[in-house]
């Protein structure tokens, strides 16, 4: 039988990459090679991201440079596939504009992703789009590394898809439909079949963390999925991502503190703090709440970093409104922050709105809120010079190592540049020296496991920057 070979392109989030992962062991299972290269391939497969405006054209673009190189190509009966959320929440109207499509298939079907590769062309894009059903339709393709695939330092490990919390601006659940957990006994068969392999840090991620769960009903919540992860055997970490404020509880804040593997760093999106701006986004919160969960973390939890996203610019925000989303923030000195002008997505409540807010204005916040956060964080990493510090050394660079500490997520944080002897990537820990914004560099004084909050006493890290 020839070889086949499949370029997989993944647009777009965490969660997304996931099912990326997913689908390319369902390929790797099924005798295809997945190459690095689009020109290698005989099948390309598009898996698009659709969530908001830059996303979509970021999407678009990938497909027509795809559907360039398939006119190009001296391949004979080469085929392009298109997936994902794009695919889901615009897959008829695809289908009718870019003939050149061969398929078009929603998210969570790589069933029918196969089954699109080794269909005859039929001339006209099949789209075989469906209502989200399971989180997974395999799931023992999670625990089962594929041999000759090199399994992730670091992990993503999606615990849920869908959302049940309705937020006024958010087209998820018209994409990615309701709630659907994946059974605890899943999530940690895949954690230690990862593990096993070698990855050293495991990601938690979902539309809503904190949510999971709560569709099975009883006493399943996430404080008991964390515990359960928490007693793996291994030298690894846990990170939380995407934790609504509204549904995190005192337990789920307790498995945090008591974890002797949850790095002491939550990712928690706020999106606004006026009580207006929570009302009109429906984030089933107020300011007040928010800031008294935000106190209690920070007591259970000393040397916590607590990442947050804003929105500026939705329908409905005033001046006073963003002023005191200015104030929360330095406030609390959030010690990672994303600032996110407002994007307005059809079929969405806030999408109706008539009171808009100009482009223009909504950028100037954004920069605004941004310059802010540069001065506090830059001053809060200047005061983490001499503390040592656990890090996640990921690759070399010359004499040096490239990382990141366990107050950075993947791409959207920090790096750490650490010099000293060690022959193979893992868990270490790093005594700083250097600080410039959020990045760090330091030397590295041993291998270590340990990443207990107790351990990590940043004393001199400001809380407060006013």
């Amino acid at each position: 039988m020839p070889i086949r070979r499949v370029y997989l392109r993944t647009l777009g989030c965490p969660k997304n990459e996931v099912d990326g992962s997913v689908l390319a062991r369902h390929l790797a299972r099924a005798g295809w090679v997945v190459v690095d290269s689009p020109e290698m391939a005989d099948v390309e497969i598009v898996n698009t991201c659709g969530f908001i405006e830059p996303t979509k054209i970021e999407s678009l673009d990938a497909i027509w440079e795809s559907v360039q190189r398939k006119a190009d190509s001296k391949t004979k009966h080469r085929k392009l596939i298109v997936t994902g959320c794009l695919a889901q929440r615009y897959g008829q109207q695809l289908a009718s504009e870019i003939k050149e499509i061969d398929a078009i298939v929603g998210f969570d079907r790589p069933d029918l992703v196969l089954k699109a590769m080794d269909a005859s062309p039929s001339g006209a894009p099949a789209c075989w789009i469906e209502k989200p059903g399971r989180t997974y339709r395999d799931d023992e393709m999670l625990t089962v590394w594929p041999a000759g695939q090199a399994v992730p330092l670091s992990a993503y490990v999606k615990i849920s898809d869908g959302c049940d919390n309705a937020c006024r601006f958010c087209a998820i659940p018209l994409i990615r439909g309701r709630l659907r957990s994946r059974p605890l006994t899943s999530i940690v068969a895949e954690i230690r079949g990862l593990v096993a392999a070698g990855t050293k840090e495991i990601i938690l991620v979902a539309q809503d963390t904190t949510s999971w769960g709560f569709d099975f009903g009883g006493s399943n919540e996430l404080s008991v999925l964390l515990r359960a992860i928490d007693r793996i055997d291994g030298q690894f970490w846990i990170r939380l991502m995407y934790a609504h404020p509204a549904f995190l509880t005192d337990r789920q804040i307790g498995a945090i503190a008591d974890s002797e593997k949850i790095v002491p760093y939550l990712d928690m999106p706020l999106q606004h703090i006026s009580d207006r701006m929570l009302e009109i986004m429906n984030r089933h919160i107020t300011h007040g709440e928010t800031q008294e969960k935000i106190d209690r973390l920070r007591a259970a939890c000393p040397g916590l970093a607590l990442r947050t996203t804003f929105i500026v610019g939705h329908p409905g925000e005033t001046e006073d409104d963003f002023e005191e989303l200015c104030l929360f923030a330095e406030d609390n000195a959030f010690e990672r922050l994303g600032v996110f002008v407002y994007s307005r997505e059809e079929e969405t409540p806030s999408g109706q709105m008539t009171s808009t807010v100009p482009e223009a204005v909504a950028r100037e916040r954004q920069a605004r809120l941004n310059q802010a956060f540069d001065e506090w964080s830059s001053e809060m990493s200047v005061d983490k010079i001499g503390l040592t510090i656990p890090c996640l050394l990921e690759r070399r660079l010359g004499n040096t190592w490239l990382g990141r500490t366990v107050h950075d997520a993947p791409e959207i944080d920090g790096q750490v540049i650490v010099s000293g002897e060690a022959d193979r990537t893992g868990l270490y820990h790093v005594v700083i020296e250097e600080a410039t914004g959020v990045d760090l560099s330091g030397r590295l004084v041993e291998e270590t496991m340990s990443i207990s909050h107790r351990d990590i006493a940043l004393t001199g890290v400001r809380r407060s920057m006013r």
